[in-house]
């Protein structure tokens, strides 16, 4: 993504940032100015971000560089790759003159961060990646002085934390409580990451607002170093969100595992209420009862992998066709491969985008008598490792995989809260099935199902979007995906053409309004529809993560409105634009 040649000449650039850093630095009055968000800036802000936007924009002059000081509106095109800039972190650090401030350069491609680089000017420092690995540079500016970071594994027994005294007096207490570092050391700026990577402390939590260009390099930088930074919903912090912001996130040094989920618990109080709920609904699944779980993607309603009963009470709760299979959920990779053939193919996508809204079809292990069960009789199986920390736990303690499509009616709009799960389930048992648990935790977080790949041969073939999209796909396996898939049998969930749809009839595209309708709108809403009284909008500012989050959402709020139509404005077919429209179009089928 970057050469050996390019990185030479960042190197230089932000060399000579770090020069105008340290010229305002010296200054015994520093002039500082109050951003509308209320955060101070200087003139050696203003500076840097000029000098770094030019200079970086003759080098690329095809990609769009972003900066704090400067902000952009990316258009969806434009979401495919940039940079962002951060001129000087830790501004207050900067003027306070404690010298733990940073400068900040990153390169964004399909959301993942691809390049970074930070210098600390009062050390010379400068931190780095290259081809999967990551680098420091000691005072000297010379790429050939660069020394690979190589930190040791973290021991969990022994947790070394970094944090910002502002994010200590955030509300993290109950998260400390459950952690119970040993140590903390307070300290500002992206510094953090760089400490991380370095292995000098394990772990670095964030439950205050950040921006995309505090975190974007020390993500790149700190990923390279066998670490890195997930939400709390376990997913990898991803980029381009609505207005550049991240949600709450831990980060982490080198691990060999993913990491336990009590790490992502923040809002839980008590930590050992939290184990007799998930042992509670681990002891119902055995039992063959149904149990409501959340994971990242929607709320699953899940059933014990071992027992035909249960499965089948999934089909008798659902009133879902018995030819539509399940996907498989299970805690680990090890777990995985006692069920199914693991290919090459498989072992690299699992390697990047394990946990996560990732679901492969492969073949099954005949040998193992419960992957017959697992796949009600089929030769392959949809498999998953779900991100979210509860549905981990509750994989986990019930020691077997489980069974869940989405936990509502078959057909109809998914569900991302709980009371989704409660329109749809009014009542808790029927004849052959009872929901004895739904666990009321926070999750969802992407907001639509997860992409479903057939993994059973060298090519990946794409059998449903997602929050992985084809690009994500791409990088990381260096093909062109050509997704063809010649057979019309039901390998996995989301194939079917009526899916996902409201009772109210869905319209496509539309571009008039029609009296009596409702609008999923996103943008700006059109003139034509100035008379709609009933609008939905899934980002004014065009963003689609946030359409993808709030997509069921929109979808169930306009169909309690019992109007003629809910007419569906363009959406972007781009990254996950993708997804959106495929589950738009299977909620618009006429049958």
């Amino acid at each position: 993504m970057i050469k050996y040649d390019d990185i030479k000449n960042i190197i230089k650039i932000i060399e000579e940032c770090s020069a105008v850093a340290l010229t305002f630095y010296k200054q015994k009055n520093l002039e500082v100015s109050i951003k509308d968000d209320n955060s101070p800036v200087t003139k050696a802000d203003l500076e840097i971000s000029r000098i770094a936007t030019n200079k970086l924009s003759e080098m690329f002059p095809n990609d769009k560089i972003i900066s704090e000081e400067n902000i952009t509106k990316l258009n969806e095109v434009d979401m495919t790759k940039y940079w962002l800039i951060d001129p000087i972190d830790g501004t207050k650090e900067f003027i306070i003159k404690s010298g733990f401030f940073t400068i900040n350069f990153a390169l964004i491609s399909n959301n993942k961060p691809v390049f970074g680089i930070i210098c600390q000017p009062t050390t010379s420092s400068v931190w780095f990646n290259d081809n999967n690995k990551a680098y420091k540079i000691k005072k000297t500016y010379n790429i050939l002085d660069a020394k690979e970071l190589k930190p040791k594994t973290i021991n969990y027994n022994k947790i070394n934390m970094i944090c910002s005294s502002t994010n200590l007096k955030s509300g993290i207490k109950n998260w400390l409580n459950i952690i119970d570092p040993l140590k903390i050391l307070d300290i500002g700026s992206s510094l953090k990451f760089c400490y991380l990577a370095e292995g000098k402390y394990d772990i670095y939590p964030r439950s205050i607002p950040t921006m995309e260009w505090d975190t974007a390099a020390g993500h790149s930088i700190l990923k390279a170093s066998g670490g890195n930074i997930f939400t709390t919903n376990g997913l990898e912090l991803y980029y381009g969100k609505n207005h550049f912001k991240n949600n709450n996130f831990i980060a982490f040094s080198n691990y060999k595992n993913f990491p336990s989920s009590k790490y992502f618990l923040e809002k839980v109080e008590d930590y050992k209420v939290y184990i007799k709920r998930i042992e509670s609904a681990s002891s119902s699944l055995k039992n063959g009862k149904l149990v409501v779980f959340p994971t990242e993607t929607v709320f699953g309603l899940g059933a014990i992998g071992n027992n035909e009963q249960a499965i089948s009470a999934i089909y008798a709760a659902k009133n879902r066709p018995q030819n539509n299979p399940l996907i498989a959920h299970f805690s680990s990779l090890e777990q995985v491969k006692k069920y199914v053939i693991f290919t090459d193919l498989a072992n690299r996508l699992a390697a990047n985008f394990w946990p996560g809204p990732l679901t492969m079809v492969l073949n099954i292990n005949k040998k193992n008598r419960f992957s017959t069960i697992l796949s009600r009789g089929k030769n392959t199986l949809a498999v998953r490792i779900p991100s979210h920390p509860v549905a981990l736990d509750l994989i986990s303690k019930s020691e077997t995989p489980i069974l869940a499509p989405s936990a509502n009616k078959s057909g109809g709009v998914s569900p991302t809260s709980v009371e989704h799960v409660k329109q749809d389930f009014k009542i808790l048992n029927g004849t052959t099935w009872e929901i004895s648990d739904i666990l009321d935790f926070d999750g969802c977080e992407v907001g639509i199902e997860s992409s479903v790949v057939d993994c059973r041969n060298e090519l990946p073939i794409i059998l449903r979007e997602g929050f992985i999209t084809q690009k994500n796909i791409e990088d990381v396996m260096d093909i062109k995906i050509i997704n063809k898939n010649f057979t019309n049998e039901l390998m996995s969930p989301g194939m079917l053409q009526k899916h996902y749809a409201p009772k109210t009839k869905v319209l496509l595209n539309q571009k008039k309004y029609i009296a009596g309708s409702a609008c999923l709108s996103f943008g700006k809403l059109p003139i034509a529809f100035r008379n709609c009284k009933h609008i939905f909008n899934l980002s004014l500012s065009e963003n689609l993560f946030e359409a993808s989050h709030l997509l069921y959402e929109g979808l169930r709020y306009l169909d309690k409105l019992d109007l003629k139509f809910i007419q569906v404005l363009p959406i972007p077919s781009i990254g996950i634009g993708k997804a959106l429209n495929d589950r738009l179009k299977r909620a618009s089928f006429n049958e």
